[in-house]
């Protein structure tokens, strides 16, 4: 008689995968729905269960980012989507995925100035990374370009920054070497009792503005929102979208 220990080892082993395989698939399915319903919310939770499959695909990761990319989470869109790269896929698919990494990281710059000079770097990247796949994405060129325009400025801008700095504070130095003695006391003891001011503030009490102050920081503000859209409207950056696929998987 035949051992059929081996045969029946593979033949549950096949049936489980199966059986996940099933499992991921009708939970995709499930978040696409929600997700052309534009439950984002609702989708992005069917998306993470599907996952947690054993042998789970890229399918679920893919269509994560996408949900992430809707609510404006773009750092955890931008994480979803560099996942990919550990996962097999077709090229279209992978190229797909590099672009929307891209723009992910792109519009988490955008949003933050501040991040600006830690995320454009991957962001070109990836759009590189895309054009490889794909080099007549024309989508992917020119975000590569508005990309690489925006690193240079936020770079000009740090430079720019880092100098007024430098000129202060040799001033600040310049200032103090020339001062007698007692007035140098008197500015260094004026310096520690606004720090002390700062320091305050800073734990809870009220900071005092006077009418006029208030209106001018209004008008700034009012004139910085009006540059800020100015540019983004002479940039057109009408492509920064994520590319949702087409499969239902």
């Amino acid at each position: 008689m035949k051992n059929k220990g081996p045969q029946i080892t593979i033949l549950f082993l096949a049936m489980t995968l199966i059986s996940w395989s099933q499992q991921e698939n009708r939970l995709i399915r499930q978040g696409n729905r929600q997700y052309d319903d534009g439950n984002y919310k609702k989708a992005e939770i069917d998306y993470i269960k599907s996952t947690q499959a054993e042998k789970a695909s890229h399918k679920g990761f893919y269509n994560l980012g996408d949900a992430w990319y809707m609510q404006k989470n773009y750092l955890q869109a931008s994480a979803a989507f560099d996942t990919l790269r550990t996962f097999k896929m077709d090229d279209e698919t992978r190229s797909k995925s590099y672009y929307n990494l891209g723009n992910s990281l792109l519009k988490a710059a955008i949003d933050s100035a501040q991040l600006a000079q830690q995320v454009l770097p991957p962001s070109i990247e990836a759009y590189k990374q895309s054009l490889r796949l794909n080099p007549v994405d024309t989508d992917a060129k020119y975000n590569l370009a508005y990309a690489q325009k925006l690193l240079e400025k936020s770079q000009q801008q740090q430079q720019q920054n880092k100098d007024k700095q430098d000129k202060k504070d040799d001033k600040q130095d310049q200032q103090k070497q020339d001062q007698p003695k007692e007035d140098q006391a008197k500015q260094d003891q004026q310096q520690q009792d606004q720090q002390q001011q700062d320091q305050q503030q800073q734990q809870g009490q009220p900071m005092q503005i006077s009418k006029e102050d208030a209106e001018r920081i209004l008008e700034a503000l009012k004139n910085d929102e009006k540059q800020t859209l100015e540019k983004l409207t002479e940039a057109k950056i009408k492509t920064i979208r994520v590319v949702k696929s087409d499969k239902d998987w």
